[in-house]
């Protein structure tokens, strides 16, 4: 448990509070948290995607922003950044969940991060270390590519690398450098896929958290 208590008094508007750890669900903790009616982010734009405004799109993303530059601000990466660990409240708000917890689990188990949801992984953590040394941490940056994705997910309405179908494939493509495709329907406009695509570059190229918050706020307040 004490492993666990460093997460405990995280506190902001847009990450989800830890309650504590449980077991006996499986071959990891769990953690106890607040229930978010409109579930997971993922679950939210299968829903309710086509009645999203713009403005609500970007609100989503600020949301996002902001909890991960909290998190940043605390030296704390998120390591495993998806559509399924962002969870929407009852107002329509974002707040990112499971912070840290791959991480911690890896340290506590001695294994390497185990990715299980490769679509929003940055193509750094499948490198293979060269001796049998630990791999090493998770970058903060590496949160950026994964942020990345999620704004490719709400503007586009569909989980990065659609278009492949096995998450196997997606793993060769991503170690080929293969990025996910521009949708044509529905369109990405121009700045928005180049902010994308920022976030995608190579690790010490990505903008900080803090300059995608302010981004993504002003692309938030220009919709309204």
């Amino acid at each position: 448990m004490d492993d666990f208590s460093k997460w405990k008094p995280l506190c902001h508007d847009n990450i989800l509070t830890l309650y504590g750890i449980t077991y006996g669900f499986g071959p990891v903790p769990a953690i106890v948290s607040p229930w978010m009616s409109n579930g997971s982010l993922s679950t939210y734009l299968d829903r309710n995607y086509d009645s999203l405004s713009m403005a609500q799109k970007f609100g989503l993303l600020a949301d996002v922003a902001a909890g991960l530059q909290y998190l940043h601000s605390e030296g704390v990466p998120h390591a495993d950044l998806t559509g399924s660990n962002v969870l929407i409240n009852s107002d329509g708000g974002a707040l990112v969940a499971d912070y840290g917890l791959l991480t911690t689990c890896s340290e506590l188990n001695g294994t390497s991060y185990i990715r299980s949801n490769v679509r929003w992984a940055a193509p750094e953590l499948f490198e293979v270390p060269d001796t049998d040394d630990a791999p090493s941490s998770p970058k903060l940056e590496s949160d950026i590519y994964s942020f990345g994705c999620i704004a490719y997910q709400v503007l586009s309405g569909q989980q990065p690398y659609y278009n492949i179908r096995s998450d196997h494939q997606v793993v060769v493509a991503i170690l080929r450098g293969v990025k996910p495709k521009r949708p044509d329907i529905p369109a990405i406009e121009d700045c928005h896929w180049s902010f994308i695509e920022q976030c995608w570059a190579e690790l010490s190229q990505r903008p900080p958290i803090a300059d995608v918050r302010d981004l993504m706020c002003r692309y938030r307040d220009a919709m309204c």
